[in-house]
C-alpha cells in the first residue's frame, strides 16, 4: 500500500490549484464546494496546469485567459490575477499600490497567507505569465452548452484553421490550371518553334507549381487530421460529460440507447474531417475552371456547364431512395450494436440458458437487416458515381468533337482544345463523387439531430456550480413523497412520510415491489421525486448540488456494479485521495480486511473483468467498502449482505453497529433477520406506502400476529 503521508503530500500539492480557485470564487462571490467542483474536473489531474485550472474556474463561472507579461506589468483594473511559481503552484496577485510600489499576494496553498512583495522579488518568485479571471453570465438552452451549440462552438472555435483549408483549396485549384497551360503553349508554341529554351521555362514552372500543389495538399490534410482529433477530444469529451450528468431514468434509449448516440458521433466526426468537405469546398472553385475555360476555348466551355446541373440532378434523384436509407441503416446498426453488447455482457447467463441459439438468431436478424439496407444505399452510390463517370466521358467526347470543328475554323488551336479536355475534367472531378459525398453529410445531419436531442435533455447538474450548501448533519425527512417510474400506472412511492435522525440505524422492510429501493434512489438524487419533497438537514434535496448530496447520502444498490481494474482502483474510484487510515477502517466494517491481508498482491490484485474473479459476497463487501470509505453522513443499503455466507454477514452487521458512534444514519433493506435486528427502529411498506413504523420488536411482533391471522383464514 502506498505511503499514506506521501499520498497525502501529492494530494496536497495537485489541490493547490483547486484551492486558487476556490480563493477566486469567493472574491467574486460565486457559489462553490471542493466536492463539486472536483465532479466536474478530470479525475486525478494536476489542478495547478493552467487548462485544469481554467476548468475548475469555469465551474465557478469564471473565464480564464493566459497571458505572457511580467507580473509587475499587469494593469491594477485586471486583479485579482493568478501567477504561477517556479515550481507551477498558483498564488493570486491582489492588489498593486502605487506609492510605495508594491505587490500583494494571498497564497491560497498555504491557508490565504498574504504579503507584500517588491516589483524585483515578484519577478524572482514568478514566471512571466498570468492568468486573467473575469466572471461571466452563462446561460443555457435546449441542445446548446454554455457559450453556444455543442458542435457548432468547436467549430467556430477552429475558424482560423477552416479558413487555412479554404485558402490552401483556392490556392490548389489556381495551381491545377498550370498543367493544362503548360500543354497548350507546348503544342501551340514551343513545339511549332521548337523552342527548348520556352520549354525548360514552361516545364521547371510547371514542376514548382506541381511541388506547391503537393505541399498545399500535404498542409491541407494536415490542418483537418488537426481539426479532426480537436474535435473529437473535445467534443467527445462533453458529449461524455453531459451522458455522465443525465440521471440514469432521463437517458433516451437507456443505458444502450445513450451508448449508440455517442457512437453516431464518429460519422459527424468523418464527414467534418475527411476528404468529403473537402470535395465541398472544391466545388465552389468549379467555376474557376468553367471562366479559364471560355477564356481559352470560349464556346466549348459551355460543354461542362451544361453538365454541372445534369450531373447535380442525378447525385440528388440517387439521394432520394439514399436519404431514406439513413434512418434504416441507423436503426439497423444500433440494434446490432445492442445484442453484441447485451449478449457478451450476460455471457454467462445466455450460456447458463443455452440461449446462444436465440441471441444467434437476434445478430442474424440485425445483421441481414443492416445487409439489406446497406447494400440499397451502395447500390444507389454507385448507380450516381457511375452515371457521373458517364457523363464526364461524354463532356470529353463532346468537347474534342466540337473543337475539331473549331479548329478547322481557326477559333482555337490544337493547344487549347488539348488544355480543355484537361480542364474540363479537372472542373468536373469534385462532381464525380457528389452523391457519396452528399450521403455522408445526409449521415452526418441524422447524426447530429440525434446527439442534439440528447444533448437537449436537461442534465442533473449545470456546467457552473449552483450551490455552497454541505451535508453535515444527516438527518433525513420525506413529506408527501411520491414516483411512478414511466410507462407505468401504478405508484412505486406514495405519499410516503418518513424521518430519520442522524445515528439512527432503521430496517425498512416489505415485499419485492414494494418501494424500497426506489426510495434510495430518490433519496440520493438517481431519481427526482414527482410529488412532495426531500429534505436533508432540512433543505430540499434539489438545493444541494449532486456531488454534495452523494458525498453526504451513500446509496449502495441490490447488484453493485465493479469496474475492470485492480481491488485498490475498484475501492478508492470515489475518493482517490484517501489515505491508508481511511481504507483501512473502510475495509474493516465490510468486513474485507481479512480477506485483503490474505492476497498475496494486497489492494493491487487484479479482480477481472466487472469484478468477475471476486465471488458474490465478496463483491458486495468491496462496493460497500467503496461506499463506506467516502463517508457519508447517510447511508442507505439495498440488502447489502443477500450474497454472503452467514459468518461474514454476522461480522458485518455487528462492525456496521459502530456506525452510529459517529452519528452517520443508516438505513438499511433487507429481508435477512441478522441485518434487521440492528436497527432499534423497523419501518414496513407495501405498495409504495408506509404502513408500520416504530420500534422493531414492536413491529416485529404485529408482523407475526398478522402472518398467524392470514394463516388461521386460510386453513
Amino acid at each position: 500500500m502506498m505511503d499514506a503521508t506521501a499520498t497525502a503530500q501529492a494530494g496536497d500539492e495537485a489541490d493547490a490549484g483547486l484551492a486558487a480557485a476556490a480563493w477566486l470564487a469567493d472574491h467574486h462571490d460565486r457559489a462553490w464546494t471542493d466536492d463539486a467542483a472536483r465532479a466536474r474536473l478530470p479525475g486525478g489531474e494536476d489542478t495547478r496546469r493552467p487548462e485544469i485550472l481554467s476548468q475548475a474556474l469555469a465551474s465557478a463561472g469564471l473565464r480564464a485567459r493566459m497571458v505572457t507579461r511580467r507580473p509587475d506589468r499587469l494593469d491594477p483594473a485586471t486583479l485579482p490575477a493568478v501567477l504561477f511559481d517556479f515550481d507551477g503552484t498558483p498564488f493570486i496577485l491582489t492588489a498593486i499600490t502605487s506609492n510605495p510600489r508594491r505587490m500583494r499576494i494571498a497564497e491560497p496553498a498555504r491557508g490565504g497567507l498574504e504579503s507584500e512583495l517588491t516589483a524585483r522579488e515578484l519577478r524572482h518568485r514568478a514566471r512571466r505569465q498570468a492568468m486573467l479571471v473575469t466572471a461571466e453570465e452563462t446561460a443555457e438552452t435546449d441542445g446548446e452548452a454554455p457559450g453556444g451549440h455543442w458542435f457548432w462552438r468547436p467549430m467556430k472555435e477552429n475558424r482560423g484553421a477552416w479558413v487555412q483549408i479554404v485558402i490552401a483549396a483556392l490556392a490548389i485549384n489556381l495551381l491545377g490550371l498550370a498543367l493544362p497551360i503548360f500543354v497548350m503553349n507546348v503544342y501551340d508554341r514551343v513545339i511549332p518553334n521548337l523552342a527548348f529554351v520556352t520549354l525548360g521555362t514552361l516545364a521547371l514552372g510547371v514542376g514548382i507549381a506541381i511541388a506547391l500543389d503537393f505541399a498545399l495538399r500535404s498542409v491541407r490534410a494536415g490542418v483537418l487530421e488537426r481539426i479532426g482529433r480537436r474535435l473529437d477530444v473535445g467534443i467527445s469529451s462533453a458529449l461524455f460529460r453531459h451522458a455522465l450528468a443525465l440521471r440514469p431514468a432521463d437517458m433516451p434509449g437507456g443505458a444502450l440507447g445513450t451508448a449508440t448516440f455517442l457512437r453516431d458521433f464518429e460519422t459527424v466526426r468523418e464527414f467534418f474531417g475527411s476528404q468529403s468537405l473537402v470535395a465541398l469546398i472544391d466545388l465552389v472553385f468549379i467555376f474557376i475552371f468553367i471562366g479559364v475555360l471560355w477564356i481559352i476555348v470560349g464556346p466549348l466551355a459551355f460543354v461542362p456547364l451544361a453538365a454541372i446541373p445534369v450531373m447535380l440532378a442525378l447525385a440528388v434523384v440517387a439521394q432520394i431512395p439514399m436519404g431514406a436509407a439513413v434512418a434504416r441503416a441507423q436503426a439497423a446498426a444500433n440494434r446490432r450494436q445492442k445484442v453484441l453488447i447485451e449478449a457478451l455482457a450476460g455471457l454467462e447467463t445466455v450460456k447458463s440458458l443455452n440461449a446462444e441459439p436465440v441471441m444467434q438468431r437476434e445478430w442474424d436478424a440485425a445483421t441481414a437487416a443492416s445487409a439489406r439496407v446497406s447494400g440499397r444505399s451502395r447500390f444507389w452510390s454507385n448507380f450516381a458515381a457511375n452515371g457521373t463517370g458517364v457523363i464526364q466521358q461524354g463532356v470529353s467526347i463532346a468537347i474534342i468533337t466540337w473543337g475539331v470543328f473549331l479548329i478547322s475554323d481557326g477559333r482555337i488551336s490544337i493547344g487549347a482544345l488539348i488544355a480543355a479536355n484537361i480542364l474540363s475534367g479537372r472542373a468536373l472531378a469534385p462532381l464525380g463523387a457528389i452523391a457519396q459525398t452528399i450521403f455522408r453529410a445526409h449521415q452526418a445531419r441524422r447524426s447530429m439531430q440525434t446527439l442534439t436531442a440528447l444533448m437537449a435533455v436537461a442534465p442533473e447538474r449545470q456546467a457552473a456550480i449552483e450551490s455552497r450548501m454541505t451535508i453535515r448533519a444527516g438527518r433525513v425527512e420525506t413529506q408527501g413523497l411520491g414516483f411512478t417510474y414511466p410507462g407505468s400506472t401504478v405508484p412505486a412511492i406514495a405519499e410516503l412520510d418518513l424521518a430519520v435522525a442522524p445515528g439512527e440505524i432503521v430496517a425498512l422492510v416489505g415485499r419485492v415491489g414494494s418501494g424500497k429501493s426506489t426510495l434510495g434512489k430518490l433519496l440520493s438524487g438517481l431519481l427526482a421525486p414527482q410529488q412532495g419533497t426531500v429534505l436533508i438537514d432540512g433543505q430540499n434535496l434539489s438545493q444541494y448540488d449532486p456531488a454534495e448530496l452523494r458525498r453526504g447520502v451513500g446509496y449502495l444498490p441490490q447488484e453493485p456494479e465493479l469496474f475492470t481494474g485492480t481491488l485498490g482502483e475498484n475501492l478508492t474510484i470515489g475518493a482517490p485521495r484517501a489515505g491508508a487510515d481511511d481504507i483501512a477502517r473502510a475495509l474493516q466494517l465490510s468486513g474485507m480486511d481479512g480477506f485483503v491481508a490474505t492476497l498475496p498482491d494486497g489492494l493491487g490484485t487484479f479482480i477481472g473483468e466487472r469484478g468477475g474473479n471476486l465471488s458474490g459476497g465478496q463483491r458486495q463487501g468491496l462496493a460497500l467498502a467503496r461506499l463506506i470509505l467516502r463517508r457519508p453522513r447517510v447511508l442507505f443499503l439495498d440488502e447489502p449482505t443477500n450474497a454472503m455466507d452467514r459468518d461474514m454477514e454476522t461480522q458485518v452487521t455487528e462492525r456496521l453497529s459502530t456506525l452510529r458512534e459517529d452519528g452517520t444514519a443508516l438505513i438499511l433493506c433487507t429481508h435477512r433477520p441478522g441485518l434487521a435486528a440492528l436497527a432499534g427502529r423497523m419501518v414496513v411498506l407495501d405498495k409504495g406506502r408506509k404502513v408500520l413504523d416504530g420500534e422493531s420488536q414492536k413491529v416485529l411482533g404485529r408482523l407475526q400476529q398478522a402472518a398467524l391471522a392470514r394463516t388461521k383464514e386460510g386453513a
